[in-house]
């Protein structure tokens, strides 16, 4: 199968990681929605990435999509539950730190796409509101010991780690150590293993 998308997207960083997690070969096209539009609109017509070509042809996009698929294609693993209340909390752990991911990289956008004199500081503070407060919540569940760790490593685990470094990269006034100590340090456990360093964030 084949991955298209740079790590440096926390998206698809995710598919990579869990990919790396549980032993599934790939072949890795690192190539930006911004800087190789035309190649990546011939392949997903709406010029997102992550996108997985799987071994038959077919091609999927949208991470969560993805790494759907890829989960139901294992049988036996435990990052996510097939069914029942402990899937939807993990569901639910998991979206709380992608829309967080959606804001930040909005709020990333904001800065860096417009001109300085077009830059919208409403629109800016309250994306950054929003991304902080989806931190702040993973923070406060991780804290309570809702969270596997790298003990017990759910996909809301791998999640919220991919989740910690890229926004900490883009953001890191607003996420860091001190102000997220928990997730920081679950985070750093998870970059430390072999499957989150073979797909590393790398600078553009």
């Amino acid at each position: 199968m084949i991955l298209i998308g740079r790590y440096l997207s926390p998206f698809v960083r995710r598919v990579a990681t869990t990919l790396q997690w549980l032993n599934i070969p790939y072949e890795h096209r690192s190539l930006s929605p911004a800087k190789d539009a035309e190649e990546v609109r011939k392949i997903n017509p709406t010029g997102r990435v992550p996108i997985l070509i799987l071994d038959d042809g077919e091609t999927l996009i949208e991470s969560g999509a993805i790494i759907d698929a890829i989960l139901e294609s294992v049988p036996g693993q435990t990052l996510l539950p097939s069914s029942g209340p402990q899937r939807r909390r993990i569901v639910q752990q998991i979206v709380v730190m992608t829309a967080a991911l959606d804001k930040a990289v909005a709020a990333m956008y904001e800065k860096t796409k417009r001109p300085p004199e077009k830059i919208h500081d409403d629109v800016l503070n309250d994306l950054l509101a929003q991304s902080k407060g989806g931190v702040d919540l993973t923070e406060k569940m991780i804290a309570e010991c809702k969270f596997g760790g790298i003990a017990n490593p759910t996909l809301a685990d791998i999640t919220a780690a991919v989740g910690y470094t890229f926004i900490n990269f883009v953001l890191p006034d607003m996420v860091n150590a001190q102000t997220h100590p928990n997730l920081a340090k679950l985070a750093a456990d998870f970059e430390q293993t072999n499957a989150f360093k073979a797909c590393s964030l790398k600078k553009p």
